[in-house]
């Protein structure tokens, strides 16, 4: 990553990925918009690299802003490595939302499951408290037990 991956036209101003530009006209250098020069300035010469790690067999997933060694850690997978403004600058929220314009399903939030019953697949239950057995006694009466409003199953 010697090279700069944006380029900028000096003519008309507009900003492109060098390796989007290589891939479609096989030239990086002439400006698809006006046919002006591009030029290896950065639009954001201040911001720092950051790196978007999965961790192997789970959903979860880190923000780095050095590059882990990723042949000690075989745990992570680089996901996506990106441009954005030091988190002393801005807060990590406004990192987070700049990748979301790589990587849209980063870091939001996903919605709790919904207990349902395994027979019906009702999400209506009623918790009940197990109370006192003939055959245990008092033996797990402390625990709760879910009763489905629909089809009266405990589960």
């Amino acid at each position: 990553m010697g090279e700069s991956d944006n380029v900028k036209c000096a003519e008309c101003g507009s900003s492109f990925n060098r390796m989007f530009l290589m891939g479609k006209q096989g030239n990086a250098n002439v400006c698809p918009m006006c046919g002006g020069k591009l030029t290896g300035e950065e639009e954001h010469p201040d911001w720092i690299t950051w790196y978007y790690y999965q961790y192997i067999g789970t959903n979860s997933c880190i923000l780095r802003d050095n590059p882990a060694d990723l042949e000690k850690r075989i745990d992570l997978k680089l996901i996506q490595e990106f441009k954005a403004p030091p988190e002393s600058e801005c807060g990590l929220d406004e990192v987070k939302r700049i990748l979301r314009t790589y990587v849209p399903d980063a870091f939001l939030e996903t919605p709790k499951p919904e207990i349902c019953c395994p027979l019906c697949g009702s999400t209506e239950f009623t918790i009940l408290n197990r109370g006192y057995s003939v055959w245990t006694g008092f033996l797990g009466s402390g625990k709760v037990k879910r009763v489905c409003n629909r089809c009266k199953r405990e589960f």
